[in-house]
């Protein structure tokens, strides 16, 4: 029986939605490189291409690594029988996610080059040092052998990511219907998906902690 982050979202849901934030980064990396898409070639998206071109592909690599790496490394199976593969899964997840986290912040360093609110390049860079500080505890506790913090520190890792899907899932029926929404409201939605994936995690953990293990 699932009995693990799967308690609190079904596992298959939750690969639905690291899903999409994948299948939009694709999207939006056609876009802008190959012009397949004007609704997905916003004036931001072009500014940041030719500003930071390096910057724009790791971040989306990076994200897509971190939500299919971080999706497989709750599976006990993989731990239990591959202890190999998922230790140098999870270095690759650190790598993806600090390279991720870096990224947005060169991204977001020239406000000449970005067409964002102030409140959205300020919620970015906030969230990309505390991913980039989960990351660090994260390998802290398991190198001291603080398996459980380790789990929790790298399920908070996995929220904060996440919330990029969470984000898109509210927002995309909206740009498809209308168009880039303005104004605060979008700002809004962005810091609050990350709110309510972080609230989900810490349910998500101490109900692991009560369990001792991530999946049976």
């Amino acid at each position: 029986m699932i009995r693990t982050i799967s308690a609190a979202v079904p596992r298959f849901a939750l690969f639905l939605l690291a899903l999409v934030p994948v299948l939009t980064g694709v999207t939006i990396l056609a876009s802008m490189y190959f012009g397949l898409s004007n609704d997905f070639n916003q004036p931001s998206d072009i500014l940041r291409r030719d500003s930071y071109p390096i910057a724009v592909v790791g971040h989306i690599v990076g994200g897509t690594l971190m939500l299919m790496l971080g999706f497989a490394q709750f599976s006990a199976t993989l731990r239990r029988h591959w202890p190999a593969v998922h230790r140098w899964a999870g270095r690759g997840l650190v790598a993806a996610g600090a390279y991720f986290a870096l990224s947005g912040l060169v991204m977001n360093a020239s406000p000449g080059a970005q067409a964002d609110s102030v409140l959205y390049d300020v919620t970015q860079n906030v969230v990309a040092v505390v991913l980039l500080t989960v990351l660090f505890l994260g390998i802290r506790a398991i190198r001291q052998g603080r398996v459980a913090d380790h789990r929790a520190w790298m399920i908070r890792c996995y929220a904060i990511t996440l919330g990029v899907a969470t984000q898109t899932v509210i927002l995309l029926p909206y740009f498809l219907l209308f168009g880039k929404p303005e104004g605060l409201a979008p700002d809004l939605v962005v810091i609050a998906a990350w709110a309510v994936n972080l609230t989900v995690a810490e349910r998500v953990i101490r109900g692991s902690g009560r369990r001792r293990s991530l999946v049976a």
